[in-house]
């Protein structure tokens, strides 16, 4: 096999090139009249692109305020002045990128962060231990410490100061050696030599058409892996890789993997030096289809020779146990595809869904996904009515759809009236199946279906059985493929009344005197019927919040008002919705979305945060506030 590429399902809906158009920097694009990509056998070449957002920033005209000063007295020349000073210092961080997104664990790392940023210096909140940033005198400029003990994997960050805060960012922790990418290394001939793997290189496409190109040395026989961080740590890009061998051919191509970001192996069939080579396309996308560049189209590239595991089999372990699982990828044990270990899942915080354990014989860190059911295996063969596995409820159970057009079955015993609730996910855990849920009778009558939930790819189903009896629950894939990566994993219980929250938005401030409103919705889940109330947790001193019940439809709106004498405050907050006539009572913390119109492209590497900012100012002077209503007036 000369390399294996993600086949997966686009996240989206995207456009399908044919012909080949003209060379667009050093990358070779195929496309149609329409600037679609053509799908392959193999991978898709499949551009998004991107619509630039530019922020217009306001200001004060300087040829204005000499006429205004000759006829001005002097006291409403102080108000002016002391407004205009007001309005061009008084300034939100907001933030266009980070870079490096990133660093190992145990290293110093100088960063350089865009956007707006007066006045500086900024002061930094990270969502936990072991990651402290120090601001330099110069503007953009932090001094990184990564501990030796802070937790590998994404962690948000915000950056703040008197007038608000940023929404929140993400910046990785890694266990590789890192390095900076190196320009000039837009062509082949200028490739930047990476002489160590494994390796993490930091890197950006700074410009329009921009591509930047690594050589690596390979044996023959040697596996190359390559993976980039890019669209799932919000850059605006939509990456590809290809690789290139001594002679100019492409051997690799990848576009998409689990989301936007691509993953690519390859074996070497002869010893020699190969190029690869990193760019992409504007995301969301723009009308004209090109190469991006900016300097907010930051990536990390992780490159590996070695032991890389692909994925897990069962790809999900139960929280407060330990489990075997079979690792599958490339180098991994004595066949090189696969390696058994032990996951300990005995310490794990409740909270965490996903973790990144450092297993023996692994260069990289593989996201292990937690569950709360007992697990089990599906047991072949099990694909007609009268072999179904029996699956009690509650219960998780993983399986492969392998060969093509194969089917899982499972049976169910149910009373009548009785409620279950499936869940099914494999494309959220990044293989390729569309999977299918169907429920069907002894007969092979079908009762209920259910392909896609919402804007997933992977299937839910709420069925109520209509009598006693036995069942059979049906998995496939949507146009019949298989395999040994079209893994999932089903869960399978009697839903319970439940409810959960968000929060529209991950920022707001307030001045001292004055109030504002933090929109909440709370959803109720299978019948829950519980009187619920909306409140406030960790709010500044001086700031008071309603506590509002909610209504039957769910949408609430907490009013926040602060005190005349509240002092300013930059801080995080969470917003719970409680169940008080529960024994004990329910609480829930509310979350606010960070993926918002990226849903359709895949998970970004953190999708949402319970930590909710809020900002307490200063009452600003009578005359500011007079000069302001004045101006709305105008």
């Amino acid at each position: 096999m000369r390399s294996v590429l993600s086949s997966r399902r686009s996240p989206s809906p995207r456009p399908s090139p044919q012909g080949r158009g003209r060379g667009v920097s050093c990358l070779a694009l195929n496309r149609n009249a329409s600037g679609q990509s053509k799908r392959g056998h193999q991978h898709s070449l499949s551009p998004r692109e991107r619509a630039g957002v530019r922020e217009n920033t306001a200001s004060i005209g300087s040829k204005a305020a000499p006429g205004l000063l000759i006829s001005t007295p002097p006291l409403l020349l102080l108000q002016y002045l002391s407004l205009s000073f007001f309005l061009a210092t008084a300034e939100v961080p907001n933030l266009n990128y980070v870079f490096p997104a990133g660093g190992k664990q145990g290293s110093t790392v100088e960063v350089t962060v865009g956007g707006k940023l007066d006045p500086w210096p900024l002061d930094v909140w990270v969502d936990g231990p072991g990651l402290t940033f120090k601001t330099n005198e110069t503007k953009g400029r932090f001094t990184v410490e990564i501990s030796t003990n802070a937790p590998v994997g994404p962690h948000l960050i915000r950056f703040y100061n008197a007038d608000g805060a940023s929404p929140p960012r993400c910046f990785v922790i890694g266990h590789l050696d890192e390095q900076l990418e190196k320009e000039p290394n837009d062509n082949p001939d200028k490739a930047q030599a990476i002489e160590k793997l494994p390796v993490t290189i930091n890197g950006r496409l700074d410009k329009t058409d921009d591509s930047d190109s690594f050589a690596v040395k390979l044996e023959r026989g040697q596996w190359l892996v390559a993976s980039v961080d890019a669209y799932s740590i919000d850059s605006p890009v939509d990456p590809i890789l290809q690789l290139r061998d001594a002679a100019g051919i492409k051997v690799a191509f990848n576009h998409d993997d689990r989301s936007l970001d691509p993953l690519l192996a390859y074996q070497a069939q002869e010893a020699g030096t190969f190029i690869l080579q990193l760019a992409g396309f504007a995301y969301p996308p723009r009308a004209e289809v090109r190469l991006t560049g900016s300097e907010a189209a930051v990536y990390r590239l992780s490159l590996s020779c070695g032991p890389v595991a692909r994925y897990a089999f069962p790809p999900s372990v139960m929280r407060g146990w330990k489990t075997s699982v079979r690792f599958f990828g490339w180098n991994l044990g004595q066949t090189g595809e696969a390696l058994d270990c032990e996951i300990d899942a005995l310490a794990v915080d409740k909270h965490v869904a996903d973790f990144f354990p450092a297993l023996a014989g692994l260069e990289n860190r593989p996201r292990i996904h937690l569950g709360d059911l007992p697990e089990q295996l599906e047991i072949e063969p099990n694909n007609t009515a009268d072999l179904a596995q029996p699956l009690p409820c509650p219960a998780a159970i993983s399986g492969r759809i392998d060969p093509a057009g194969d089917e899982d079955r499972f049976a169910i015993t149910a009373k009548k009236g009785v409620k279950f609730q499936f869940r099914l996910e494999s494309a959220r855990l990044g293989f390729p199946m569309d999977a299918v849920l169907k429920i069907e009778d002894q007969s092979g009558k079908e009762l209920s279906r259910n392909d896609d939930a919402g804007r997933t790819a992977d299937p839910e189903l709420i069925w109520t059985s209509p009598a006693d009896g036995t069942f059979v629950l049906a998995i496939s894939d949507l146009i019949q493929r298989g395999g040994s990566d079209f893994v999932y994993r089903l869960e399978m219980v009697e839903p319970r009344p439940s409810f959960n929250a968000t929060v529209d938005g991950t920022v707001f401030s307030l001045e001292a005197g004055k109030s504002v409103e933090v929109k909440v919705t709370v959803t109720r889940l299978h019948g829950f019927d519980s009187h619920l109330l909306a409140v406030a947790d960790g709010l500044p001193d001086g700031v008071i919040s309603t506590t509002q019940p909610v209504p039957a439809k769910g949408d609430v709106t907490l009013k926040f008002s602060a005190t005349d004498a509240a002092k300013p405050a930059s801080q995080p907050f969470r917003v719970l919705a409680i169940a008080p006539d529960l024994d004990p009572p329910a609480v829930r913390v509310a979350v606010a979305h960070l993926k918002g119109q990226n849903t359709a492209a895949g998970d970004l590497l953190i999708n949402q945060t319970d930590k909710i900012w809020l900002t307490l100012l200063p009452a600003k002077p009578k005359a500011e506030e007079k000069s302001a209503d004045q101006t709305k007036k105008e």
